[in-house]
């Protein structure tokens, strides 16, 4: 039914089809798949008229909502890949995606003085004469998405259309929901691949993707009241996040249809609080950026959640033309139960990072078969039932609040404060049992640095989630016998121990 066309070309046979349907909902408005179908043409008929091409991203810095959506969208129409923009972001760090994406274009919902190349508004485009727009192919860049990088500066990841489609039509499989009017909610920023759950499985599928405002994510009562309002059927979310929003009692935030939760473990006893709360389908959701969204899915039925294999819920079993592989150092693939390094490979595989042939060498790997792999950095072991368990990370890479983190780039930020000689950040654990961030200095001078001002240039550089919550001046930073630094005596100091993990 899907066949193997672009996401935009697939949103495009929508709009044909149902013209009238509700496609979007965000601040900004409502739009029908008719009047979202002429609205992404028009953002693509400029871009072309400016010089859009194929595999040289577009940037895109605009408030969550419908303009937001549209621009995106309309890169994607125009052949060029898009480079979503946080607002939210400090504005160091947007400067330094910008610069590293090399965009030429940008579309903004605000003035942009500094950016050099051509600047358009996106509420306010100019008319562009009508000109066919290209067709991508499956192997050209969709997007770029920046994750935390470990040389201390965020990385981009080049997401394939091939990579993007693939993984869309799997979840518009999984859910069973094409040709249904279902309602899918975002809650996510769109500049993170979390978000595009929702996004592209919508519209390929006829359904309505609402872009929820922000303050309304934030808080479980205005968000049990937008789920009620709008009938969501499905609902994309981290655990801590889902969590928080049930420990308000009484307060329905489920969806009617499938819950999906992905971006980190996911506990058992938060299943157990899903199940005595509602009735909808609980799937556990798992994927590096690198293999776009997402690779293995898990559902947890009666018989899987009354078993419970595994210490976490499992993250499942490899999505449509996908390959996993359970391998040892040496990349030589281990014997089922045994615990390994998760190799992924297939259709979502990434092209790598953009403009970083180093980091994509250590990283996407060709096997002995002659197979391209992605090595996740994650220890997990097969199951009986053939299904994926996660135990945890090979490296210092967490997860927080859903977000990649890599303590290397925040240790680069506190490093630039010229009060700073030696940093390290580690994870504990706060008196909720949620995994924070701790951050330990050593003074470059017997002047100890004010912590106040630590914080503040962190927040200069760096998102709200990679901020730690707690900052310590040390005399100097422990190490072990064999000469590494000692992270699990830093987060003693604060009372925690270093826990490993993500999903």
């Amino acid at each position: 039914m899907l066949g193997e066309h672009t996401v935009i070309e697939l949103f495009q046979q929508q709009a044909a089809r149902w013209p009238d349907r509700p496609a979007l909902v965000g601040d900004g408005g409502r739009l029908t798949y008719a009047e979202l179908d002429r609205a992404t043409a028009r953002v693509a008929q400029v871009l072309v008229a400016e010089g859009a091409a194929t595999d040289e991203p577009v940037a895109v810095l605009a408030a969550r909502g419908t303009q937001q959506l549209v621009a995106l969208l309309g890169v994607l129409r125009s052949g060029a890949p898009y480079v979503c923009l946080d607002v939210e972001q400090p504005q160091g760090r947007l400067a330094a995606q910008l610069a590293d994406s090399g965009a030429r274009i940008l579309l903004a919902d605000r003035p942009q003085p500094e950016f050099t190349g051509t600047a358009l508004r996106i509420g306010d485009l100019p008319r562009a004469p009508a000109a066919d727009l290209p067709r991508p192919a499956p192997a050209d860049l969709s997007c770029l998405v920046y994750t935390s990088g470990s040389t201390g500066a965020p990385k981009g990841v080049a997401v394939t259309h091939g990579g993007l489609a693939n993984y869309a039509r799997h979840v518009v499989s999984l859910l069973d929901c094409a040709d249904e009017r279902r309602s899918f909610a975002s809650v996510t920023s769109l500049a993170t691949d979390l978000g595009n759950t929702a996004v592209f499985p919508a519209l390929l599928s006829g359904g309505c993707v609402h872009l929820v405002p922000s303050e309304v994510v934030l808080d479980p009562v205005s968000f049990a009241r937008y789920a009620r309002t709008h009938a969501l059927d499905y609902l994309k979310i981290t655990p801590s996040h889902l969590a928080a929003f049930l420990s308000f009692p009484d307060t329905d935030v489920l969806p009617r249809q499938a819950l999906i939760l992905g971006g980190e473990a996911l506990p058992w006893e938060l299943v157990d609080l899903v199940r005595a709360r509602g009735r909808c389908r609980i799937i556990n959701h798992y994927g590096p950026t690198e293999t776009t969204i997402g690779s293995l899915t898990y559902e947890v039925g009666a018989a899987e959640a009354a078993r419970r294999p595994g210490a976490t819920v499992p993250v499942g079993h490899p999505i449509r033309a996908t390959e996993i592989r359970v391998v040892d150092a040496r990349l030589t693939p281990v014997p089922d139960g045994t615990t390994g390094e998760l190799l992924i490979s297939g259709a979502g595989l990434a092209r790598g990072y953009w403009r970083a042939p180093e980091q994509t060498g250590e990283r996407f790997v060709t096997l002995d078969d002659g197979t391209r792999a992605y090595r996740t950095g994650d220890r997990v072991r097969r199951l009986e039932d053939g299904s994926v368990e996660f135990i945890e990370r090979l490296d210092q890479q967490l997860k927080i609040r859903g977000h990649r983190v890599e303590p290397a780039e925040i240790e680069a930020a506190l490093r630039l404060h010229p009060e700073v000689a030696r940093a390290a950040v580690t994870p504990v654990r706060d008196g909720m049992g949620q995994q924070v961030l701790a951050a330990f200095v050593v003074p470059a001078s017997p002047a100890a640095p004010n912590v106040r001002d630590l914080r503040v240039h962190m927040s200069e550089l760096l998102p709200q989630h990679m901020v730690p919550s707690s900052v310590e001046v040390l005399p100097a930073l422990p190490f072990t016998l064999s000469g590494k630094l000692d992270r699990r005596a830093l987060a003693r100091r604060v009372g925690g121990a270093a826990p490993a993990g993500r999903g």
